[in-house]
């Protein structure tokens, strides 16, 4: 009876070792099967990884090569612009910027070597920011964030000029109405209201395209775009004299209280040029608040001109605040 039990013993020990021998190698194979899954998944998350790291590499080495010089070129051109807005509250340049010729007749209604100098100031960044907007793509733009802010403003200050009607209607909002029937003896009446004070896409783009030197790439100097500028005022049948001419429309007999739409539109590029300028010169890491301010400077030079009305002033100031508020997202 004992060797039976014995006999019992030692055959359940068996098939127990072998039970566990089958279980171990499978659970040893099923072990292999996991471990080669996990090396292959961590090989590749590795490789793709590595291939973000040296695409994110590119990226960054192709906006540093190809955009930092735009970039640069960009905030001096947004200095000069800005310079020259807080220029044009001195009444001293109005008397150079009053027309020559019939505004029934002609879109380019004066050659004086101011109009043409504010002319260009206005469209430098413009054209700066054609370039930059050809070289980037949105990818790139991920990478960086201050190129992205950068570039971004850029885009806003253009499109200042396709927001007249928008900055108008910002509280105190503007009577302002160009696009009516026999708008051009209104416009001499009452140019507040009805002399033109922005432009659309088609006529902006290639008034800005006068400032650009396509066969060289790169901007046209302060001599080749004058004589432009001339070749136009003498060729009013071509369409870029009409387009040139509506880009200066309102520095044309301008005068803040005659032109306010416009008078709104500079104090908003003043904003977004001097932020431009002050966030080109700092490193990618460092940042800033989303809310925009005024150069205390540049409203007291303007202040001391002292020909714009304290409300005329004032309220585009806020006008511009409140139209800066949203260009980053932010508060």
């Amino acid at each position: 009876m004992g060797q039976f039990a014995t006999a019992g013993a030692a055959l359940l020990a068996a098939v127990l070792a072998l039970v566990a021998g089958v279980y171990a190698a499978r659970t040893t194979r099923r072990t292999s099967r996991e471990v080669e899954v996990l090396r292959s998944s961590l090989a590749r998350e590795s490789a793709e990884e590595q291939s973000r790291r040296e695409y994110e590499f590119a990226a960054r080495k192709r906006l540093y090569d190809e955009c930092e010089p735009l970039i640069s070129k960009l905030a001096a051109s947004c200095d000069a612009a800005a310079d020259r807005i807080v220029e044009l509250s001195d009444p001293r340049r109005w008397k150079e910027l009053q027309a020559t010729r019939d505004a029934n007749s002609f879109w380019m209604l004066s050659r004086s070597s101011e109009v043409i100098s504010f002319a260009r100031a206005f469209l430098e960044p413009l054209a700066v920011y054609t370039l930059l907007s050809e070289k980037i793509t949105l990818v790139d733009l991920a990478f960086d964030a201050r190129v992205n802010e950068v570039y971004t403003l850029a885009e806003a200050a253009y499109q200042v000029h396709l927001n007249d009607y928008k900055i108008a209607a910002i509280p105190p909002a503007l009577t302002y109405g160009p696009v009516v029937m026999g708008w051009r003896e209104k416009r001499v009446a009452e140019s507040a209201t009805y002399w033109w004070q922005g432009l659309t896409r088609g006529r902006l783009d290639p008034a800005i395209e006068t400032c650009i030197h396509r066969d060289a790439g790169r901007l046209t100097t302060v001599a080749e775009f004058e004589n432009r500028y001339l070749e136009l005022f003498e060729a009013p049948q071509d369409s870029r004299s009409k387009s040139l001419g509506l880009f200066c429309n309102p520095l044309y007999n301008f005068r803040p209280e005659d032109r306010p739409v416009f008078w709104r539109m500079l104090m908003c590029q003043l904003l977004i040029y001097r932020r431009i300028s002050a966030r080109s010169r700092l490193p990618e890491g460092i940042k800033v608040s989303h809310r925009f301010s005024f150069d205390m400077r540049d409203i007291d030079t303007i202040q001391r001109a002292g020909e714009i009305k304290d409300d005329l002033l004032e309220s585009s100031l806020n006008v511009a605040l409140q139209y800066s508020s949203g260009l980053l997202g932010g508060k």
